[in-house]
């Protein structure tokens, strides 16, 4: 079975704005249409040519302007082979995951990588299902609030008749609230 690597078009983006900045001020428009010029080049598949603008752009400037621009050649050189995101689109793969990232880091890292706490599973898994109800409720315009949707998720979490009606005060693991420890002064 055959194994296809394609960049994340998230993260080739970064390198491309990093060239745009370079040749433009942060707030100027230009920017943004060089980057989208650039990113339609290399959803078209034409490594080359982006390449070679990135080097032709590079060449003009004074050397200690040129970081980004180099930068970006390099990346796309190094990575040329997985940049077929035609083939990728045509297949009907994923060619940018950032905003799937972006989701766990915001349901999982804020949540349960507070300093000093201990989950267990079974709480983590609960803390989790009731971050994903409250940002899709939230996402697709319920007309929720912060507030209403975390009462909503908690009451029917709650009922569920397959979790135990008390928790288990003997072990951490089945709180769903993390245990904080004290520090001796």
């Amino acid at each position: 079975m055959p194994i296809h690597i394609v960049c994340d078009l998230i993260h080739v983006l970064e390198y491309l704005w990093r060239g745009a900045r370079c040749l433009h001020a942060a707030d100027d428009p230009a920017a943004e249409q060089r980057v989208a010029g650039w990113a339609l080049g290399l959803l078209a598949s034409r490594i080359d040519e982006v390449i070679a603008d990135l080097k032709a752009h590079a060449t003009c400037l004074p050397t200690d302007r040129r970081d980004g621009l180099k930068a970006a050649v390099r990346y796309l050189t190094s990575h040329r082979a997985f940049l077929r995101y035609d083939q990728a689109l045509e297949q009907g793969w994923p060619i940018a995951t950032g905003v799937v990232e972006g989701t766990a880091r915001y349901l999982v890292g804020d949540r349960l990588e507070i300093a000093e706490a201990r989950w267990g599973l079974a709480g983590a898994e609960a803390i989790l299902k009731l971050r994903g109800v409250i940002a899709t409720a939230i996402s697709i315009g319920t007309g929720l609030s912060m507030s209403t949707a975390r009462t909503s998720a908690l009451a029917a979490a709650v009922t569920r008749t397959d979790t135990p009606s008390r928790p288990d005060l003997t072990s951490h693991c089945g709180r769903a609230a993390p245990i904080h420890h004290r520090r001796p002064l």
